[in-house]
This record gives structure tokens, C-alpha cells and sequence, in this order.
């Protein structure tokens, strides 16, 4: 006999504004519906959505019980805008897609490092049929898998919401954490411009290899999962060494 399947309610603290789900890209309106719907479930309201294919976007009509997420969600059309606030950008996908170097965490993990301090979270989701480029990534400090069968690792867009947020509410801590000490996003691309300035005026970048420079110096700023106060440092000691290479004030 058919049944329908459904969640029996249970005691959920709010959830603060400090976790941001952002579709890259999503193809399918229904997913964007699906995904949708697992925010609200799990007490999650910030929806970002990043150049949404045009028929998909205009299709968005139905999100059951979730047409206030969808209605509120921000539509821009680069990444960099949807994460420049955020301190902690984590992205999603196939574990064979994280390189040797890559930090590379399940779900669960993601939620006990919450624990420990509060960060502003982008969760990064690349669209239904490739997923998160290699320029998304590149954004990313942290890659994260849902921890499937070899035999058929990916699963849908909207189920890989619902897991990865039921995962940050289940084990939720009583007490709040402290804010950490991390850098925003933009900030992180603000130090990456200036190393770039720095490097153009160095004579190293070399005509037609930018592009694969500014993300390896975007990989190795992000790994090294610096401060405030570092990236501020190093901002410091860069913009005296452009001013020095420029002539503007003696080596």
C-alpha cells in the first residue's frame, strides 16, 4: 500500500542568518524548489543564486511550503558577489574532483568545526550537470563531500542540500560560538588583486598566464587559512613593496 513519507517535527533552535546556500549556475527549477524546501525544513533562509540559466529562473514557480525562501532569494550574476561577505567558502561536490593538496571534509565535519567558532558560511553548489568549475573551487578554502557508494557517487542537487544542512542542525550546540577571526571573501580578493599588482610590477606575470597565476595565488592564500590581522600584515608589506617597485618611496 502506498504511503507518504514525511518528518515528524522536532525542537529546532533558530537558525542565524550566518550560513548562506548559494546555487551555481542550477539548471533544473524543480531542484531549485527541492533545495529550497530543505532550507526551510532545517531553519535556513539565505538563498543566493548565481547566473541561473534564464528559462530555469523564469520557471520557478513552485516551492511547496518554501515560495518565501524562493521569493527572498538574491540573484546575482558572479560568485564573487554572492560569497564577498562571507569568511568561511565551502564548496560541494564528487570527492574524485578534490586534487591531492585539497582539504577534503565530509558534512559532519563541516558541523563540528561550527562548533568551535562561528563563521559566516557560504555553501557552494554547482549545477546538475557539471557541477562547480575549476574557477569556483578556486574560490573555495574547503571542498566537501557527502560520503556515497563508488558505484554511483553523485546524487541530485536538492538531496545534497537537504543531507549537508541536516548534518549543520543535528548536532547543533546549546551555546553560541565565538565569532571567528578570518577574513571575508572580499577581502581575500582584495589582497589577491594586490598581489597581482605586485607581481605585474615585479615583471614575474608573464603574457598569457594570469588567469592559472591568480588561482594558484588565490589556492595558497586560501590554504594558508590566515587572520585578520596576517592578511592585514601582508596587505601592509605588499602595498610598500608596489610603492617601492613603482619609485613612489625609496627601496
Amino acid at each position: 500500500m502506498p504511503f507518504a513519507f514525511c518528518l515528524l517535527p522536532f525542537a529546532l533552535m533558530q537558525m542565524d542568518s550566518t550560513i548562506r546556500i548559494i546555487l551555481v549556475r542550477p539548471r533544473d527549477p524543480n531542484n531549485i524548489g527541492a533545495a529550497a524546501r530543505a532550507m526551510k525544513n532545517f531553519g535556513f533562509r539565505d538563498l543566493w543564486i548565481v547566473s541561473p540559466y534564464p528559462t530555469t529562473w523564469e520557471q520557478m514557480k513552485s516551492a511547496p511550503h518554501a515560495m518565501d525562501v524562493v521569493d527572498a532569494a538574491r540573484v546575482v550574476s558572479s560568485l564573487d558577489e554572492a560569497i564577498a561577505d562571507c569568511n568561511l567558502v565551502i564548496g560541494t561536490g564528487d570527492a574524485r574532483r578534490a586534487g591531492e593538496e585539497d582539504k577534503l571534509i565530509a558534512p559532519r565535519q563541516l558541523s563540528e568545526r561550527l562548533q568551535s567558532a562561528s563563521y559566516r558560511v557560504a555553501l557552494l553548489f554547482g549545477n546538475e550537470k557539471s557541477g562547480l568549475n575549476n574557477e569556483d573551487l578556486s574560490r573555495c578554502h574547503t571542498l566537501m563531500a557527502i560520503p556515497t557508494q563508488t558505484d554511483c557517487p553523485s546524487m541530485n542537487l536538492g538531496q545534497s542540500v537537504a543531507v549537508c544542512l541536516y548534518e549543520l542542525v543535528r548536532e547543533r550546540p546549546a551555546t553560541v560560538a565565538p565569532p571567528a577571526d578570518k577574513p571575508s571573501a572580499g577581502m581575500n580578493e582584495a589582497a589577491i588583486r594586490l598581489a597581482l599588482e605586485m607581481l605585474h610590477a615585479s615583471g614575474f606575470v608573464l603574457p598569457g598566464n594570469e588567469g592559472e597565476l591568480t588561482r594558484r595565488v588565490r589556492s595558497s592564500l586560501l590554504k594558508y587559512d590566515l587572520s585578520n590581522y596576517d592578511l592585514n600584515m601582508l596587505c601592509g608589506i605588499m602595498r610598500k613593496v608596489v610603492l617601492a617597485l613603482s619609485g613612489k618611496i625609496k627601496m
